[in-house]
């Protein structure tokens, strides 16, 4: 199967979540970069459970996470990997300048060049996605990258 759009678009796509999104203070910029980027039914799954539906609440999540991490900063660990239409960017946060206080990786499923599902998984962790109650595709995270399927 190959690739649903370039991997110039898996990077614009991948970095634009990361910095442009999540990464981003700025509420104004930020809603102009999901509407962009992300389909208006996306659905993000956050780590431990949480799920949001559309660019509305896409942007509220985002903003309670930046206002509870006031000068946070999102930093790019290695380079954006693409399988197909599946394009993975890990990453840290914390504050600027200290100790990093999470790291994780987003596996983000591209449709017609934007954002259909976007997944954040914390290190340590395994990523499964499920359809009518079976597995269907189980991604096992390899140092900082998501480098497996099973």
């Amino acid at each position: 199967m190959a690739p649903t759009q370039s991997q110039q678009r898996a990077v614009e796509i991948a970095n634009g979540n990361l910095f442009d999104v999540f990464g981003n203070y700025d509420a104004i910029s930020r809603r102009e970069a999901i509407k962009s980027l992300y389909h208006e039914d996306c659905i993000a799954y956050e780590p431990y459970g949480v799920i949001f539906k559309g660019h509305d609440a896409i942007d509220k999540h985002v903003q309670e996470i930046l206002d509870n991490n006031v000068d946070c900063e999102f930093k790019m660990v290695g380079p954006v990997k693409q399988m197909q239409n599946l394009v993975f960017i890990a990453w840290t946060f914390g504050p600027k300048g200290k100790k990093v206080a999470m790291e994780g990786t987003n596996h983000i499923v591209i449709e017609d060049g934007k954002v259909k599902v976007l997944s954040g998984v914390m290190k340590g962790t395994d990523h499964i996605l499920v359809e009518d109650g079976k597995i269907k595709v189980l991604y096992g995270l390899v140092g900082d990258q998501a480098d497996i399927k099973m």
